[in-house]
């Protein structure tokens, strides 16, 4: 078979041309496949990395927010022994809400400027956030946000919210043959800050025995709107169950978060009450700003303060106790046994009459 020869038609050769031309073309079309493969990668490169700083923003405030809601308590305990009115002054740029604003800020700038830097080092993207360029071999915080990107506002008792504006953003792929460009706003935000499980400094200062108190959320209020008009006793269930002495959950409401160190009683929406930054600035229930819907009260068991004072009996709600209110007992009447309501350290429990009507709370009870 192999000395055979053959010979090529005319029309066999033609068959071969379009083989031919096609591996001449096809270097070239190579060449164009990686050259779309390059734009298509990096332009989704130049997405992630700008999904990835919209989350920054988000999660860099909420992080930002809830140190600086701690650094404000933390701020009044600290100042107590260097100064005899360690609260927040009551207007800017003393008071509570600017100081929470401002370091709020702070933190959030150095922190999405941490961010930025490491994301651009990573990628090799140049990102441009509020008209500010992020050098990736800079140092030191960058003021991309200011006071006017951002709001505090509140709406329940248990927490504040964030607001930043929307701000224009660019993503710049760094390339000698594709230098892409993502442009966008990002959408408006809304951070939630807790302030549970933070302490309380209006308790803390104001009490003769520096009694500590942690804000956590009494369980069993079921209506987070005003009271007023309602039946209070269906929205706090102080006296759901009754027995010789005790009303539950009122007596749970004041043991509270129970731990080693001690009653933690809980705390509860009240429109009458205080709200967070009132707490931080020492006013009054008459001072507050509000709004109602962020007001809250607490419990403060018998404390030192007034014990000696013959004849007194201090309301064991937390304002009306500093602002020297009397209160009077609630009993519970079983056959012809009339026992007075105790707190958990076995004292009596007084509560003025306006705030009996307030919690939905009577004089006696009868079981």
């Amino acid at each position: 078979m192999e000395d055979k020869g053959y010979a090529f038609t005319p029309l066999a050769f033609l068959l071969f041309i379009p083989v031919i031309i096609l591996a001449v073309s096809f270097s070239g079309i190579v060449n164009e496949v990686n050259t779309l493969s390059a734009i298509v990668i990096g332009g989704d490169v130049t997405a992630t990395v700008a999904s990835n700083v919209v989350n920054a923003i988000q999660e860099d405030t909420g992080d930002a927010g809830r140190n600086s809601a701690f650094l404000a308590t933390k701020t009044v305990i600290d100042s107590y022994n260097l100064n005899n009115n360690p609260f927040f002054g009551q207007s800017a740029p003393t008071d509570s809400r600017s100081f929470i604003e401002n370091s709020t800020l702070n933190l959030l700038n150095n922190n999405v400027t941490t961010t930025c830097r490491v994301i651009e080092q990573q990628t090799g993207r140049t990102i441009i956030i509020n008209g500010n360029t992020i050098d990736p071999s800079a140092t030191g915080s960058i003021a991309i946000f200011t006071a006017s990107n951002m709001n505090i506002t509140q709406s329940d008792p248990f927490g504040f919210n964030i607001t930043l504006t929307s701000v224009p953003v660019t993503i710049l792929q760094n390339s000698t043959t594709n230098n892409q460009s993502f442009v966008f706003n990002t959408p408006p935000m809304n951070v939630y800050i807790s302030i549970e499980r933070l302490e309380d400094p209006y308790i803390w200062v104001n009490t003769y025995g520096r009694n500590s108190s942690v804000i956590y959320r009494y369980p069993y209020y079921t209506q987070s709107s005003s009271i007023l008009g309602g039946n209070a006793s269906n929205v706090y269930h102080f006296a759901d169950q009754v027995s010789i002495g005790k009303l539950n959950y009122l007596n749970e409401s004041l043991v509270g978060a129970n731990s080693t160190f001690g009653y933690m009683p809980y705390y509860f929406p009240d429109t009458h009450g205080l709200t967070f930054f009132d707490r931080l600035e020492n006013r009054t229930n008459n001072t507050s700003l509000g709004p109602d819907s962020a007001k809250m009260s607490t419990f403060i068991l018998w404390n030192p303060d007034y014990e000696n004072i013959p004849g007194y009996t201090p309301s064991y709600l937390d304002h009306e106790y500093f602002a020297g209110i009397n209160g009077t007992p609630i009993t519970t009447t079983h056959g012809s046994v009339i026992t007075n309501v105790t707190d958990p350290l076995g004292n009596t429990f007084y509560l003025s009459s306006t705030y009996k009507t307030i919690l939905g709370l009577f004089n006696n009870y009868n079981y």
